[in-house]
């Protein structure tokens, strides 16, 4: 008897077990390893501690890594905005080793949640809250903000452009009549177009006009980077050069942008032999919006941070961040991350690096001729804010 059914049997027990491998492996990929090429010695520098600086918190205050603070080098003072009871802070920074109060505190009548702090003048503020992308300019004496703007006016539809996400590490730039933010948007999307999700934001002034430019570098067009922490993107300004830095995690190069808004890649990584390796899921993925998978992923991979112009000394640094050793993990659960500051030259020619303490908030620092000063997390005195000073020695 002829059986036509037997001779489609191995065929369909070959559909059913691809179909079933399909499923095993839908939503993964193979990780791609950005890694470093260079073959150059590393150069090891010098960070020393310094003293601790010490200010003092009332019983209202709280200082912690999202505080907005404001270093203003010619009256020697720290400007700290206080988010929960609306007030302005100011610290003479009178470096005697004793704890430091605050010499002045103004009200400041705003109701939106402030995020970023700059202080133009004893009467002026501009102020900037995240939630609705708006930028103040504040009045201290009449109690009023002068002026409003938000950085998301002119966006259209298809655009990814990100509101900014304003801090020491990623500022604000003023330069003439423009007003520039830098910032991200969560999750990773397939398909998107990569020219349209954007990092730098622009209002014009006086009009309040907004534009949007500088997409992810090559490296980010393919691959999932985990949507977050490693989306994150920081910048410095050169105001001598006229030249805007962005360092973006993923990223061996950083990116150097003229005054006509020319893009060109730098080389400006580690010369250890690292590899940055992006996340092995794919794009839609759910698991990519968990947040400790995505934290865990972020911390088991190396990753750069901050690119930082120090103009006391016409250099720049910029921040590695690597895996912890495996003895530091506990119950599977990643420990912290390592830092090292990578210190370049003015013309970003590498100088060396070198590890930099334990305990640091990376993204809440300022910067004196003595040295960075960054927000010590393991603080535990709730009557004081310190911040501990790292001290930098180039090898001549």
């Amino acid at each position: 008897m002829n059986m036509p059914g037997r001779s489609l049997f191995p065929v369909l027990i070959y559909w059913i077990t691809a179909a079933a491998l399909t499923a095993c492996n839908n939503g993964s990929e193979k990780p791609y390893a950005n890694c470093i090429t260079t073959r150059e010695p590393v150069v090891p520098i010098t960070i020393t501690q310094g003293n601790m600086l010490n200010l003092y918190l009332d019983s209202l205050m709280v200082l912690g890594i999202s505080t907005p603070i404001d270093y203003h080098e010619k009256e020697q003072v720290l400007y700290a905005f206080d988010s929960y009871n609306k007030r302005l802070l100011e610290y003479p920074l009178v470096f005697s080793g004793d704890t430091i109060r605050p010499r002045n505190i103004q009200p400041v009548h705003i109701k939106h949640k402030i995020s970023y702090l700059k202080y133009i003048s004893p009467d002026s503020l501009i102020l900037y809250a995240y939630g609705g992308s708006k930028l103040f300019y504040y009045s201290i004496s009449r109690g009023v903000a002068d002026k409003e703007y938000t950085f998301m006016k002119n966006k259209t539809a298809g655009m990814n452009a990100a509101p900014p996400y304003a801090n020491a590490a990623a500022p604000f730039l003023f330069i003439g009549r423009t007003i520039t933010g830098f910032g991200f948007l969560l999750g990773e999307k397939e398909g998107e177009n990569p020219a349209f999700r954007t990092i730098c934001a622009t209002i014009q002034l006086p009009s309040g006009n907004t534009s949007y430019r500088i997409p992810y570098p090559a490296v980010y067009r393919e691959h999932n980077w985990g949507g977050s922490h490693l989306r994150t993107p920081y910048a410095t300004y050169n105001e001598q050069t006229r030249r805007l830095l962005l360092s973006l995690p993923a990223d061996h190069h950083i990116q150097l942008v003229d005054s006509n808004w020319q893009v060109r890649d730098v080389y400006a990584g580690s010369r250890q032999q690292i590899c940055i390796s992006s996340m092995g899921l794919s794009k839609s993925n759910e698991q990519v919006l968990d947040v400790d998978y995505a934290l865990q992923y972020y911390t088991r991979t190396a990753s750069y941070r901050n690119i930082i112009y120090d103009r006391y000394h016409d250099r720049y640094y910029r921040i590695l961040e690597l895996p912890p050793a495996k003895e530091k993990m506990a119950n599977g659960k990643p420990a912290g991350k390592t830092a090292s500051l990578i210190a370049f030259d003015k013309d970003l020619q590498y100088l060396g690096e070198g590890a930099l303490p334990d305990g640091l908030a990376l993204d809440h620092f300022f910067i004196t001729a003595e040295g960075l000063y960054f927000l010590n997390v393991r603080n535990k005195d709730q009557n004081i804010a310190q911040y501990t000073q790292c001290k930098i020695a180039i090898p001549r």
